[in-house]
Formats: structure tokens, sequence, C-alpha cells
């Protein structure tokens, strides 16, 4: 049986420099990994191209290999071996991962998905969540509990304007004059060598919708880009992949205490670079994932709306007008993202883009379907980023996505 998979450290947590071979995303998928002691299900923390971390106990030891499965966002599941390569703090261990040839096609075509639209996938994830959050676009409600009031957290931006303003906002000092350098045994050396300079006061963070918040420290890198100092085991965890922070706890403002025009920046920063990635425009390669099929043709189409392949592209170039424009669009695309939510399957469609008009404005962006609903998942218009639904009556024209 042969395994492909190229090799690189696993773990989140890094203090050497962060000489990564492939970028990391956190992300909760659904494993199961047959340990020595027996097979245990399992969430991941964490994916890279060629690894994962996740907490599992008990903890296998260093090197073991194991069999593991991964389910996929849209119901697929990948097979192949685990090796553990390190065990960090709370019985998180970095795996690396093989797989056979048509099982690694599946993976990286999913891992190539994350990379060009996962910003995207984690604001639709929100809003699957609670789709009658007007803020879930751009962050997360939870609460009210026993532990207190409601916490309302944000989006930190895909590019980590968040940080750049807070550290503009705030004072900061160099990692050596630091009172972490007091407060916390151990971080001295790392951040000597790694960090630039600590906002003074600490943030509540959440990295995931299954994962509690925490309070820590954020801190600037000397190599450019942001992270958080992790306490036990001291270490400097990279930011940047789609983490929240608290901004308001039962109406209260949090630290670092941004405004609603500051927040609409951070929230507009999120999908800047969507807008002219080349993903929209890619089409699915031979390998991906076995597709979920999406619901019919709208029902009523123009008259004599073509069958073939060629003849369809030419008539989509003219019809581009109205909600079965949209519809017809979306069933004849070639590239269509699939991610499952409980017993709920959204299709994302990258390459179909249109413009709706309301009353508060244009709005533009791509397209999806969620649960039979049509919509545009606007980036661009007033309030954006948001969710506009369509209906047959809706004024609405598909555009060319950007290149």
């Amino acid at each position: 049986m042969a395994f492909a998979s190229p090799t690189s450290h696993n773990g989140l947590v890094n203090d050497d420099g962060d000489h990564r071979q492939h970028p990391r995303f956190r992300l909760v998928l659904g494993v199961v990994v047959d340990l020595p002691t027996g097979k245990v299900a399992a969430s991941t923390i964490g994916i890279s191209r060629t690894g994962l971390s996740l907490r599992l106990s008990p903890t296998p030891s260093p090197a073991t290999s194991m069999a593991i499965s991964i389910q996929l966002p849209n119901g697929a599941v990948v097979v192949g071996r685990a090796q553990c390569r390190g065990i960090m703090a709370d019985d998180v261990c970095g795996l690396s991962l093989e797989f056979e040839a048509e099982h690694l096609a599946w993976w990286n075509a999913f891992v190539d998905e994350e990379e060009s639209t996962g910003t995207l996938w984690r604001m639709i994830g929100r809003i699957a969540d609670a789709p009658d959050d007007a803020l879930a676009p751009r962050g997360l409600t939870i609460g009210p509990s026993s532990a207190g009031g409601a916490q309302r957290f944000h989006t930190a931006g895909e590019n980590g304007l968040a940080w750049r303003m807070a550290f503009a906002k705030h004072g900061a000092d160099p990692a050596e004059q630091s009172d972490l350098c007091v407060s916390l045994p151990g971080f001295r050396e790392p951040g000597r060598r790694l960090v630039r300079r600590v906002l003074r006061q600490d943030v509540t963070l959440l990295l995931g919708a299954d994962l509690p918040p925490f309070r820590c420290r954020v801190v600037e890198l000397n190599r450019g880009g942001y992270a958080f100092v992790q306490t036990e085991p001291v270490g400097i965890v990279s930011l940047g992949v789609g983490e929240l922070f608290l901004v308001e706890r039962d109406g209260v403002s949090e630290f670092p205490h941004f405004t609603p025009l500051e927040l609409e920046q951070i929230a507009c920063d999120t999908f800047r670079n969507d807008l002219t990635r080349p993903m929209f425009s890619q089409r699915s390669g031979p390998n991906t994932p076995p597709p979920v099929l999406l619901p019919p043709l709208p029902t009523q189409l123009p008259p004599a709306a073509p069958t073939t392949a060629p003849l369809k592209s030419a008539y989509i170039a003219r019809f581009r007008e109205g909600y079965d424009a949209v519809r017809f669009a979306q069933t004849a695309a070639e590239t269509v993202q699939t991610r499952r939510y409980g017993m709920r399957d959204i299709h994302f469609h990258p390459s179909v883009w249109a413009k709706v008009t309301l009353d508060d404005g244009e709005f533009m962006g791509p397209t999806m379907q969620d649960e039979g609903r049509v919509c545009v998942l606007a980036l661009v218009g007033p309030g954006a980023p948001r969710v506009v639904r369509l209906t047959p009556q809706s004024k609405v024209s598909l555009l060319k996505p950007p290149r």
C-alpha cells in the first residue's frame, strides 16, 4: 500500500521562527484515529496540507503510526495514516498525514478550497450557526449564560487589521520591556527572538465556535504578522486565520474598545483580498471529492434554453438579468463548493457573481444556495459583509467575477 505525503511540523504552537512549509487553518473536522488502545473519535483544532492538530486521550507516543479517517465539510471521508510528531499542552497532538493517491487528491482539493475561499466559508459557517443574527457575517454572539451576560465577538480581519489598529490606538512595549517578562516566566527568551512589541492589556479570543474563549496577550512579531502568547507551556501562536475577539460583554465595551466605524473597517478588511483572488474563476479539477447534487434547474426558463455546453455558455452571456438567470448560472457552473452544517447543505458558487439592488443600496458578491434559498454573499455594499436573499421579484443581474 503506497502512501504519499510531504513532511513538516504540525503543531499550532511554534517558537522557533515559524519556518513552516504550509499555511495552517484553524478548522474543526471530525476524525477517527485508530490508537493502539482502540479507535477514538475526536475533532481537529487546526489543519495544514500535511498534518493536523487535535486532542487525544490517551495521547500516543511520539512517532506512533495509526490509521485515520477525516470527514470533510461536504460529507466526503478521506482515509490514510497519521504519525504523532509531538504532544503539547492539554493533550494536543500534532500529527503528520499520509494518503493513497485518490484520497491525497481529495485532501489536496479540500485544502486548495480552504486556502482560496476559507475566509468566506468561515463567514458562511457563522451564518449557518445563527441565521437570524444580523451580525453573524462579522462575528458571533454567545450567551447570556449562568457565567455572565451575552458576549459579542467580532472577526479580527483575515489581514490582521484589528491588531494593527489596536497597536496604533493603545500603548505597546518592546518585548524585553513588557510586563510579561516578569509575570510570565519563560517569555523573555522567545519574546526577545520573535516579538517586536506587546500590547499592554489582555484581549479575549475565540478560535472556533466549538472552543472556549480565553484571555491572552497579543504581540506583533519581528517577521511581521501577529500572535498571542500561550502561557502553558509558554509559546507564541500565530494569528490571522479567522480568529474572533471579544468587543462587548453584556452591552459594555471590551478592550481594545473599537468604535462602530472602526469595526466596520475591520469587517471590510476581512474580505478585501477575496475580491481579486483568481480562485473566483478557477475550475474544479478532475480529482475533487464527489459533489453533492444541486437542486434542479429552475422550472421557468426563457424559451429554447440550450443544453449543449458551448451553446449554454453563449446563452448565459445573454441571459444575465433576474432570479432565473442566477439559478441557471449556478446550475451550469463548473465550480461549486459544498459544506454540510448538521443536516443542511450549503452550496457556494465562487464563479457566479451577482449585483442586487435594494432600497438601501446596491450589493455585489458571489452567490450561494442555502436550503433551497438563493442568496448573494454581499462583500460590497452598505453594511457589507451580509447575506441578501433573492426572490423571483429581486432586481438582480449577473456580474463577471473579479480577476
